[in-house]
């Protein structure tokens, strides 16, 4: 599917949304005026266009809709997760307005429709997309060149993907290759002989071969360029190219970003920067200034030793940092043990002091790195920055691990809200933080870090079940 095709299906799809949002919020309205008997001040009405910006942050995708069983079950999860952070913006809306009397109702209503309509939207799409697949509207007959590795896995996804709208009539490759089942049509020199004589039968052609026969690649592709027939190239990059790489040109060269990363854009970073100066002095100043003596105070009580704890760990570009966090564990405690690998904290550690053990269950023991916030070694939410001996040991079996240090650590986290905090000291739980830390960075945006903030403070009211 084309790159320009796919935002123009990818603003239909936003459109619909917007338009049963808007019959949602109509409805939610109407039905708490004309049988609640209850009217909704003016100032209301200013909620809609908050609630749609809200929903096309939270469920955009550069992505085509993919109407596969898994996919199909991933789009119903993004959109319960949209549907979540319409909840949230009502009550911040209304909360932010001073009006409470009228919210359960309106929430009841506009969310239960929500959760209606979205679905059922979504699985009404998926079934005339696939009708339509089906009675081959649209279908596009492909030859591949390849027959190899790289062709063969592309012809497995089409044939496996029957909605795509793609057919293979064969292959074309320089050795011969009898388990195609017959769709081994031939040696790639009779490209140019094959496509005059059969130019009605076939739609496109896909070059996949490997990037060595780079010469080879370039002969085909002028001899396919003379015919009416599309052609395409896959280069042999799939192997490393992650799903967020970007194709652009450089001084007249085009060059393949493997890793988007948003932030690596001076003026984001500078969104990102003044928003973590503003939110982490309102925190000092609103609530810090008065809990942190409480805390300090029933630290000094309940065990010997100074009421903050400092750490090296590693920042942006594995820059070690000083990270402060209240002292949660005795003094006599070691972080390494005697065969030299660090001791993480588990449950029921017998480390972690009476009041330690409520400051970790609650977060408060992080509380002090606002402080690092503000001096610019940390961000509110980034990648949770890993002690020395973690990370030495971790890098060596973990691929990928010093890719979360491309940005700033954080104080809470995308791998946090989901679910992966705490102990880490199965490499799976490890390789599952990172991958989430890899996804952040590659999927930034100032409205995903608002999320993952409030979705910090939601796990620390209902209780979370990694925080020990």
């Amino acid at each position: 599917m084309e790159i320009k095709h796919s935002y123009r299906l990818n603003a239909f799809r936003f459109f619909n949304e917007a338009s049963l949002i808007t019959l949602s919020f109509a409805l939610a309205c109407s039905l708490l005026q004309y049988i609640f008997h209850t009217n909704l001040h003016l100032i209301n009405l200013w909620m809609l266009p908050i609630l749609i910006i809200g929903w096309y942050f939270s469920s955009r995708s550069k992505k085509t809709e993919d109407l596969s069983t898994r996919g199909i079950l991933l789009g119903l999860y993004k959109t319960a997760n949209s549907i979540f952070i319409q909840f949230c913006l009502v009550i911040l809306f209304f909360f932010s307005a001073h009006q409470t009397y009228n919210t359960r109702r309106f929430i009841i209503i506009y969310i239960g429709l929500l959760s209606i309509l979205i679905p059922l939207e979504k699985i009404i799409y998926r079934r005339i997309m696939l009708f339509l697949y089906k009675k081959g509207v649209n279908k596009k007959r492909i030859l591949i060149i390849g027959a190899g590795k790289l062709g063969i896995e592309f012809s497995n996804i089409i044939t496996r993907n029957k909605y795509l709208g793609y057919e293979v009539i064969g292959f074309l490759d320089d050795e011969q290759k009898p388990n195609l089942n017959g769709q081994y049509l031939g040696k790639t020199d009779i490209i140019d002989e094959f496509i005059t004589n059969n130019i009605t039968t076939f739609d496109e052609v896909v070059i996949a071969l490997p990037n060595k026969a780079h010469k080879k690649i370039k002969n085909i592709a002028e001899k396919v360029s003379n015919h009416a027939v599309k052609l395409r190239i896959i280069p042999a990059y799939h192997d490393f190219v992650t799903s967020q790489y970007k194709v652009g040109m450089f001084n007249g060269l085009p060059v393949i970003t493997i890793r988007n990363e948003p932030l690596d854009d001076i003026h984001l970073r500078a969104i990102k920067r003044l928003f973590d100066v503003i939110f982490s002095l309102a925190v000092l100043i609103f609530v810090c200034s008065w809990l942190f003596p409480l805390i300090a105070l029933a630290i000094i009580i309940d065990s010997k030793g100074p009421a903050f704890f400092v750490q090296e760990r590693w920042g942006r570009k594995n820059m070690k940092i000083n990270c402060y966090k209240f002292r949660s564990m005795y003094t006599t405690s070691k972080d390494v043990a005697e065969n030299g690998k660090y001791q993480q904290a588990k449950k029921d550690d017998l480390r972690i002091t009476p009041v330690g053990k409520f400051l970790r269950k609650s977060n408060l023991d992080e509380f002090p790195q606002f402080i690092n916030v503000l001096l610019g070694d940390m961000s509110v939410v980034g990648p949770r920055p890993h002690p020395t001996p973690l990370n030495l040991e971790s890098k060596e079996i973990i691929d990928r691990y010093l890719v979360r240090h491309l940005v700033k650590p954080g104080i809470t986290g995308m791998a946090q809200v989901n679910g992966f905090r705490g102990q880490t000291d199965d490499p799976s739980l490890m390789r599952a933080r990172v991958n989430y830390d890899i996804w952040y960075i590659e999927n930034w945006s100032l409205f995903l870090d608002v999320k993952i903030i409030f979705l910090t403070f939601w796990k620390t009211i209902v209780g979370d079940k990694n925080a020990f």
